[in-house]
């Protein structure tokens, strides 16, 4: 699959990047597709993921771009646990799958480069995707649907973007009401605000309408605030900053053979926990999972997106724990054993998994390796077995 190399970042009130190997600049190939600062807590090493109290009626999960496709498919693969999902430019269950079979998907780059990202005209009916979804759950392979007409939705497409073309998430939002979930539960952004290809903030990134790095735009507009207010209903008013704990954790054990490369995970993801879900007598907590876009992992900006999108703020004043796990580029090096189509499983701009990279043919399911390595963190943060 090859991606866009974009123009370096150059949002407002940001830091450099650190320079890691492996890093942004290092595997980006020309083409079409695509922190927190130093809080109280802050972990100095990556450590084992923890658990706390969560109360497990408030799980819930967002994305931007890639981000969006991932949290669209946790959502659909695991409803009866999540219950609600914000989709930010992006997310479309299935939509770059050409056929499934009895083992899995076949997915098409080219779907992905296509309908799902330029090519509005050449998606499926809303319908198409939702039998999909329908049949995957029939096998076993997700969640039964009913789930999903029980939980919120949030959904956001920028008049200005130019990456994901708008209809993708129209399409998505249409799967969704096709599925069950009532008009009523979603608050649908559609391409009301003149905003480019990112995750909005209310004064945090470069100009809104932009379609560039780091894909963090400030457009006036509180779509942290709006997110988990749709999916949990009214909240405190956001803290003046977020004082809570940052906890860096060891991704590498959620990975299959303690080996994250080859399948898109970085090494490290972070857990935000606020100071009122700290300490042992502490009443359960929300959590919600946050998932970057592609080239916004902390492998390409260090601490910039976790830090800035304001979802930690809404989180310290409203007992809600903050996942952010975190993905990598793929190299064809990165593979243990050589393979001719090595250069068509490969992700160089450190995106999640929505095309079957990685030979995952499963990657939309409950076993897919990258939803079951987040659910997994979602299990231990919950304190259950995993």
């Amino acid at each position: 699959m090859r991606l866009p190399a974009h123009a370096p970042a150059e949002a407002r009130h940001t830091r450099p990047a650190p320079q890691r190997p492996g890093g942004r600049r290092a595997a980006l190939l020309a083409g079409p597709l695509l922190g927190l600062g130093l809080l109280a807590g802050t972990a100095s090493a990556a450590d084992r993921l923890g658990g706390y109290r969560v109360d497990p009626a408030q799980i819930s999960v967002s994305g931007i771009s890639s981000g969006a496709f991932m949290a669209n498919q946790l959502h659909v693969a695991h409803s009866a646990t999540f219950t609600g999902a914000g989709l930010v430019a992006g997310g479309l269950y299935g939509c770059a799958v050409l056929a499934a079979g009895p083992d899995g998907v076949q997915p098409l780059a080219s779907l992905a480069t296509g309908p799902c990202m330029s090519a509005p005209a050449l998606l499926q009916p809303a319908a198409t995707y939702a039998g999909r979804i329908r049949d995957f759950a029939a096998r076993g392979w997700i969640d039964p649907v009913e789930g999903l007409g029980r939980s919120r939705l949030y959904a956001f497409t920028g008049k200005s973007d130019r990456v994901v073309n708008p209809e993708t998430v129209r399409r998505a939002v249409a799967v969704y009401g096709l599925l069950g979930l009532p008009t009523v539960a979603t608050s649908f952004s559609d391409a009301a605000l003149d905003a480019g290809h990112s995750w909005v903030t209310q004064a945090f990134g470069v100009a809104c309408p932009d379609n560039r790095d780091p894909y963090i735009n400030d457009c006036g507009y509180d779509q942290a605030g709006t997110v988990l207010q749709t999916i949990y209903g009214p909240l405190q008013p956001r803290a003046a900053q977020a004082a809570g704990a940052l906890v860096a954790f060891d991704q590498t054990e959620f990975a299959p053979g303690g080996q994250p490369a080859p399948h898109g995970l970085w090494d490290t993801g972070y857990l935000y926990v606020p100071q009122a879900c700290q300490g042992d007598g502490a009443a359960p907590c929300r959590l919600h999972v946050v998932l970057h876009g592609c080239k916004q992992s902390a492998q390409a900006l260090g601490d910039v997106f976790y830090r800035n999108i304001g979802v930690n703020e809404w989180a310290e004043a409203n007992r809600i724990l903050v996942l952010y796990p975190q993905a990598r580029t793929v190299a064809a090096s990165d593979f243990p054993v050589p393979r001719p189509d090595a250069l068509f499983n490969i992700n160089p701009e450190g995106c999640w998994n929505w095309w079957g990279y990685a030979y995952d043919s499963r990657y939309l399911f409950k076993d897919g390796v990258q939803v079951n390595a987040i659910w997994r963190m979602v299990q231990r943060v919950a304190g259950r077995p995993d």
